[in-house]
């Protein structure tokens, strides 16, 4: 498979993904990874009308989506942190 087309296959599965997203959701993404403005988090925010906890939650949720669809894996590095603990 050559470049570009590894490429387009790529662009379409992303598309598939963020299609699996709400609005909002989306938007958080978009804002957050997506975007050549490279604007921290605390101004989208603002931007959006929302406060920091509820944006990572919306964040958080929408990357747990995406992994799922794209079928990625998640770490919670929290679960892995107490895991050893218990060890």
């Amino acid at each position: 498979m050559d470049k570009e087309a590894e490429l387009y296959a790529k662009d379409k599965l992303l598309e598939l993904a963020m299609s699996k997203l709400s609005s909002m959701q989306r938007e958080v993404i978009q804002r957050s990874y997506l975007d050549d403005e490279g604007e921290f988090d605390y101004i989208s925010c603002g931007e959006m009308g929302l406060s920091d906890r509820t944006f990572r939650r919306i964040k958080g949720d929408s990357l747990g989506i995406l992994a799922a669809v794209l079928n990625l894996y998640v770490f919670d590095e929290g679960a892995l942190e107490a895991t050893e603990v218990i060890s």
